[in-house]
């Protein structure tokens, strides 16, 4: 059997790759429909089409250069059907003035549906430049 943290971490690296690729359905494959995420400092984006929406927005951005969410703990709660994660995020924009790089830390929750590990909800705080 497969260790659910070890999944949950792969799903995270599959998200961070849609990023890369600007693939807003990639990303937002990895959610429930009902997902709530908590941007740094920005809006509350409730569901998965509203979160599409957003990514694929910011994707379209030519100075946007992407996101990558760094996992440090990943936590299967007793039943086995829930996880928590956090770790580091970190955002970066090729601007006229130069590099713009916003970074800090984020939380998550998981859940196992029956097409596998999904994301629930997210929030992310920003931290210093």
């Amino acid at each position: 059997m497969t260790d659910p943290t070890a999944t949950i971490r792969a799903q995270r690296a599959r998200s961070n790759d849609a990023i890369a690729a600007r693939d807003p359905d990639g990303v937002t494959a990895l959610m429930t429909d009902t997902v709530t995420v908590a941007v740094a400092g920005g809006p509350v984006l409730r569901g998965r089409a509203a979160n599409r929406t957003a990514f694929a927005e910011q994707m379209a951005d030519p100075a946007f250069r992407g996101y990558v969410r760094t996992p440090a703990d990943v936590t299967l709660d007793a039943t086995g059907l829930h996880a928590t994660e956090q770790g580091h995020w970190e955002g970066r924009w090729q601007t006229r003035a130069g590099p713009l790089v916003q970074r800090g830390t984020y939380s998550a929750t998981w859940r196992l549906t029956p097409v596998g590990w999904c994301i629930e909800a997210e929030t992310f705080v920003p931290g210093r430049g």
